[in-house]
């Protein structure tokens, strides 16, 4: 009851003294909205006042008053401070139910400590301050915990998110139940809650979950293996515009997943250029939005995607980790496989892939057989790459060419010209035929496939190479980049003459026109996407190589994030995913220049037929386990 409704003097006096309207204490109590241990309490204490000298109106001695005081004695009310603690241990017992009713339980529930909670209040009729129980306050003392599992080795996990109080995507759920038992993965949940509040005694829809994910909750941070943990504990808004903000060293070198509704990635560096960064990423949601019509609610449900990340441990611990992010109707594709409607269809083809940026004067032989299938030392072919069993209809190439030889980077640099003599790479024209070669090896590979290079910087290298007029004092290129400055010169005419008509400038590509030359109609499967034009696959932009943002700026992931295009780039070597711009990775990780910390990572993107993408991190030229 509140202090307000509390009766005064006059009207409790007037109501017990009252004997004949209401004959017993009940009836005074009801008349008064008071209990009767309070109508009893309150008459001995005003008789305790007569009795020791205040000067107060008299009070009447009920028949049965004595005996219900004794009784009232006998059994004392409880206290506010025993109320507060009853109510503390209730919510306390009710938390740590939560906590390990799944198959993943909390193995230190302890670290949430519920606290009781008093306050005081003025009472006007005694004229004293009074305890009041209120609402348990909870904290949390340490990191919530899982039992974490030590031998990785063959293990995989389907781990996802939910939102409180939110309807789960059925369709979605019924494929990924169908998907794990198809590939033998544990399903995983971490949830979040959209209150102020995920312990709050007076709601608790805000740990409130669909009954279908009880078994699958995980409320704890769960470490798999040494280089892997999932933070089921993070809790963090849906509304969060970027959900891995101060999460980059959160998980201490490890690989890690954290439950958010909206996709992000982001490559941690190593403190070793030939040691792969590792990354943090979120997992996506198997409910659907629930959030306020506000700013804030509006933009997540924007960027909520319905999907999951599935982990994989192969027979050597090595991880492979890659997000899935389902239709409308809950179907969605990982690699080769489609599920759809609760079953399994494998053998399924991508639309694309955009390879990490390929440098071929310095390709990794080891990522070549991952990712292409070749041998570049004998150009054999090798069975089970990304080429082969994804079979796009589509790969897209950025930095096919390095400029190893010439490059404006090694101007003066005698031991670097001393080193590539020693390797027997002296010559401009020979780097640009390997490069065509291994075009035509990729037909051979998947015959019908459309190869598209992206004109990016590292080919542009070439452009400078040939402005500066250093290939003339540079012995065996001198007759090649004479070639290629004529094919320049003659491009500038044409430039010239479509300025001089108003018309649409000719596209060219100096790269394209020397393998071209060299190769003539068997390069007729290779599309160039030039620089500074568009090349779409589906409505993803994809011919833009990454190095040149709006404007005149540099390009960057988070300045592409602002021009609201879905895009997939190359250029940075450092995988990542904002507001629907990936970024590929390299497919070397030693280039030399890269001293210290590194991003990098052998990592490529997948377009499948739905729309939606993937980033592939390989491990020692592997892509899956």
């Amino acid at each position: 009851m509140s202090f307000e409704s509390v009766p005064k003097m006059g009207e409790f006096l007037a109501a017990y003294n009252d004997a004949d309207g209401f004959p017993t204490i009940a009836d005074v109590a009801k008349k008064l909205g008071l209990s009767r241990k309070s109508v009893i309490n309150r008459a001995a204490t005003h008789r305790q006042l007569l009795s020791g000298g205040m000067s107060l109106p008299k009070i009447i001695t009920r028949p049965r008053e004595k005996v219900e005081q004794e009784a009232v004695e006998a059994e004392p009310e409880l206290t506010p401070q025993d109320h507060a603690m009853a109510r503390a241990k209730r919510l306390s017992a009710e938390i740590t139910a939560l906590l390990q009713r799944s198959n993943y339980p909390v193995i230190n529930p302890e670290a949430i400590i519920v606290d009781s909670y008093l306050s005081e209040r003025y009472d006007r009729d005694s004229g004293a301050y009074e305890l009041v129980e209120g609402t348990p306050r909870t904290w949390i003392s340490d990191t919530l915990r899982v039992a974490p599992i030590k031998d990785c080795r063959n293990r995989k996990f389907l781990f996802s998110g939910a939102q409180n109080d939110a309807p789960i995507h059925e369709g979605f759920w019924q494929n990924l139940q169908a998907y794990a038992t198809a590939i033998g993965a544990e399903i995983v949940v971490g949830p979040w809650t959209y209150e102020t509040q995920w312990w709050s005694e007076n709601n608790p829809i805000s740990r409130s979950y669909a009954n279908e994910l009880t078994p699958h909750l995980c409320f704890g941070q769960f470490a798999v293996g040494d280089n892997f943990v999932f933070c089921g504990e993070m809790n963090t808004l849906p509304t969060a515009a970027e959900p891995l903000s101060d999460l980059k060293t959160y998980s201490r070198g490890r690989w890690a997943v954290f439950p958010h509704a909206k996709l992000q990635l982001l490559s941690i560096p190593s403190t070793d250029p030939a040691v792969q960064a590792h990354q943090v990423m979120t997992t996506g949601a198997v409910t659907k939005p629930k959030v306020i019509a506000r700013k804030a609610g509006s933009k997540s449900i924007f960027h909520h995607v319905i999907g999951a990340t599935l982990v994989e441990f192969d027979v050597d611990g090595d991880i492979f980790c890659r997000q899935i992010n389902a239709s409308e109707d809950g179907s969605f594709y990982d690699l080769n496989v489609l599920v759809k409607d609760g079953e399994v269809f494998t053998d399924q083809r991508v639309r694309a892939i955009v390879y990490g940026d390929l440098h071929f004067a310095k390709l990794n032989p080891v990522n070549a057989r991952g990712s292409f299938g070749v041998d570049i030392r004998d150009g054999s072919s090798v069975p089970g790459s990304m080429l082969e069993v994804l079979g796009p209809e589509e790969i897209i190439i950025h930095d096919g060419h390095d400029q190893e030889k010439g490059n404006h980077h090694t101007i003066g640099d005698g031991h670097f010209s001393f080193r590539m003599a020693l390797r027997g790479r002296t010559s401009v024209k020979d780097e640009v035929t390997g490069l065509g070669s291994f075009y035509r090896r990729l037909w051979d590979r998947l015959p019908g496939v459309k190869i598209v290079a992206v004109e990016s910087n590292h080919d542009l290298a070439l452009n400078r190479y040939i402005k500066e007029g250093r290939y003339r004092n540079d012995g065996v290129n001198v007759k090649f980049g004479l070639e290629l400055e004529h094919a320049m010169i003659e491009n500038e005419e044409k430039v010239a003459a479509a300025l001089d008509a108003y018309k649409e400038l000719p596209k060219f590509s100096l790269l394209e026109w020397a393998m071209r030359k060299i190769f003539g109609r068997a390069l007729d499967h290779v599309h160039w996407a030039y620089d500074g034009y568009s090349y779409l696959v589906d409505d993803i932009e994809c011919g833009h190589h990454g190095f040149r943002g709006a404007n005149g700026a540099q390009g960057s992931v988070r300045g592409y994030a602002q021009m609201g295009r879905k895009m997939s780039i190359g250029d940075k070597h450092v995988p990542a995913i904002f507001n629907g711009v990936y970024c590929a990775g390299a497919q070397e990780l030693r280039h030399l220049y890269n001293v210290g910390p590194s991003g990098w990572a052998v990592a490529n993107i997948v377009h499948y037929p739905n729309g939606k993408r993937a980033i592939i991190t390989l491990q020692n030229g592997k892509w899956r386990a």
